[in-house]
């Protein structure tokens, strides 16, 4: 007798379910997405539960007529498409007919429906039992209401995160969906509080005002390009309002939320000249051009899609970024036509600038060294021995009871009144050791300190070993001390970083981060440790340290955020390939020295390596 069997309908649609709904946010982007299609001009969303308890989207779309409803509930039903020969050139956000059905399967499920020509509605409530349908009084439009997500499907159920965090991946889709459809006014609310609205009145930047709020839109520049069919259009961040990662970074293709790496390199490759290393742009970007050269059925959730031509695709955004990023109306950038058989490449062809250009997108301190320099007096509370003197001349970081500087103490206090903050290390923990057991030699590659032992030669990784150091006094809550900002930092973030770190300002407020909330999605610092205290990114370090706290959502908090002080660490830690003053480098010789334990950074890469006398002369056979 076989043992192959042909699994049931029910079963078959829970199984089929796992691949477009995997948690409420999935299932929520399908009933908006269906709103949408339906031509709706307003669509309100409520979740409570993190949308696995309940979730309502109700719409002024075109509705259903009542032959249709149950029919909507059957997999691969849709009024998209007929033939195979539609998935050339879709124009809608829908196609498959899998959601409606998939949602059905693993909840219970609610539609009520009226199509402005009908006097009446129709009610259609699924569950275990079946389905029921009766007439109903009602708007015209859809209402689709969800309850009890997953409750029959245990293995699905127990893989779902907290509410708080599972409300946030909600309200982050439909943000991208507002930020998508500007035309389209959309209402958020979460366990009863409305948590955004867009007025629908078609224009982007008051979309963008409603979603990430006020101080973000202001940084942004309009750009409005178009090349051979393709359309650029949208908002980016002016290269002085770079951020510290990419998570806001949204791109639309025909008003569908994408992610695109070639988007991505054509819009980052555009800044190349006009923001440091380790900053990113944000923005939101939409491109438009014919359905038809485009691919959009090759992800289960619809995110990834292919281009028929991705250097038409990365030249339009790089292009038109690059003109906006100009401001000048006497220099139009276009591509180079391309030779025949030319294949393509991330970068796109070379073009002549005008020098100038080039020199005032970034002030002159930031070019030095990539990163901006925060001038101005700081007078920390110490002794007058031991305050850090710094002569903004050389650069040079001393206190006054070293004998290097012992017969100038007087030029040295009055250059005080002239103190900047050291980017590198915190100024008041800069000190000179006075009866130390080594000697550095000096540096290699502006990356590898040499210490010299009475046995041995020491070879330390500068980077590496300035992040453990970072990363021991950071996880410390116990000596943590927070340092106030004279003036309190606002960073907008996604929805889910900024929910995240509202629901647990108490415990990152015992590692010495002190911030608060400051309207939707975002919050301002009011102080953080004092090793960070001096340091001129504050805002781009506090950003990266958002987004890892949000990644391996899996994990317990309290390791998240031990990992995320490794990214705070790396981010803040000296540069290898950048050059430092020495005094720098004794302050870090001399923490390692001190601790004695030091020897991987928070990584796991090694910091110090050793060079014993023995084999220094062994190797010239002495």
């Amino acid at each position: 007798m076989g043992i192959i069997n042909i699994l049931d309908t029910q079963t078959a649609n829970m199984i089929a379910a796992g691949e477009v709904v995997d948690r409420p946010a999935s299932a929520l982007k399908e009933l908006i997405e269906n709103s949408i299609d339906a031509g709706a001009t307003s669509v309100n969303i409520e979740i409570r539960g993190g949308g696995i308890a309940f979730m309502r989207v109700s719409d002024n779309g075109v509705g259903f007529a009542r032959d249709d409803i149950p029919k909507a509930l059957l997999r691969h039903a849709t009024s998209k498409i007929k033939t195979g020969r539609d998935l050339d050139g879709i124009g809608t956000l829908g196609f498959r007919g899998e959601a409606l059905a998939a949602i059905s399967s693993v909840s219970r499920i609610e539609i009520i429906s009226k199509r402005r020509e009908d006097e009446l509605g129709t009610r259609l409530t699924g569950d275990e039992n079946g389905i029921v349908m009766t007439d109903t009084g009602c708007p015209s439009g859809t209402t689709v209401i969800v309850k009890n997500l997953f409750y029959n499907v245990p293995a699905r159920y127990k893989f779902l995160k907290r509410d708080s965090s599972e409300a946030a991946a909600a309200a982050a889709v439909a943000e991208r969906i507002a930020l998508s459809h500007p035309e389209v006014s959309i209402s958020f609310t979460s366990e009863g509080e409305k948590k955004f609205y867009t007025g629908g009145d078609g224009s982007l930047i008051s979309s963008i005002y409603s979603v990430y709020g006020r101080d973000f839109a202001n940084g942004l520049k309009e750009i409005d390009f178009e090349l051979e069919g393709v359309r650029v259009s949208g908002y980016v961040s002016a290269p002085a309002n770079a951020r510290g990662s990419r998570a806001l970074q949204n791109f639309f293709v025909n008003g569908r939320f994408v992610r695109s790496k070639t988007v991505m390199a054509a819009l980052e490759e555009a800044y190349k000249a006009y923001i440091p290393h380790g900053k990113y742009p944000a923005g939101i970007i939409n491109i438009n051009l014919n359905a038809k050269n485009i691919d959009v059925n090759v992800h289960p959730a619809k995110l990834e899609i292919k281009f028929a031509d991705e250097r038409k695709i990365f030249e339009a955004v790089y292009y038109g970024v690059k003109n906006m990023l100009t401001e000048r109306e006497d220099i139009i950038f276009q591509p180079q036509k391309a030779a025949p058989g030319d294949s393509f490449t991330s970068m796109p062809p070379e073009q002549t600038e005008p020098a100038e250009l080039t020199s005032t997108c970034i002030p002159e301190k930031e070019k030095s060294d990539g990163n901006a320099q925060n001038y101005g007096v700081f007078k920390p509370d110490l002794g007058e021995e031991d305050m850090p003197l710094i002569d903004l001349s050389t650069n040079s970081i001393m206190t006054l009871n070293s004998p290097i500087i012992s017969d100038e103490k007087e030029k040295l206090l009055e250059s005080a009144n002239r103190i900047g903050q050291s980017k590198d290390i915190p100024s008041e923990q800069l000190r000179f050791t006075d009866e130390k057991q080594y000697n550095i030699i000096g540096e290699a590659y502006n990356a590898y300190i040499f210490v010299e032992l009475d046995d041995k030669i020491l070879i330390i990784d500068k980077h590496a070993a300035h992040e453990r150091v970072l990363y021991e006094e950071l996880a410390n809550k116990k000596e943590i001390i927070s340092q106030q900002l004279m003036n309190g930092i606002t960073i907008t973030l996604p929805h889910e970083q900024a929910e995240i770190l509202s629901s647990n300002l108490a415990y990152l407020e015992e590692y010495g981060f002190i911030a608060e909330p400051f309207g939707y999605n975002t919050l301002i610092i009011r102080a953080v440790p004092t090793v960070l205290a001096d340091m001129g990114e504050i805002a781009g370090i506090f950003e990266s340290f958002a987004e890892k706290l949000t990644e391996n959502n899996t994990l317990p908090f309290t390791e998240r955020v031990d990992r995320a002080l490794f990214t705070v660490a790396c981010k803040a830690a000296m540069k290898a390939g950048q050059k430092n003053d020495p005094a720098h480098n004794e302050w870090l010789v001399n923490k390692i020295m001190t601790r004695g334990d030091i020897r991987v950074c928070p990584h796991g890469r090694p910091v110090i390596k050793e060079i014993s006398k023995h084999q220094l002369e062994k190797f010239f056979d002495r």
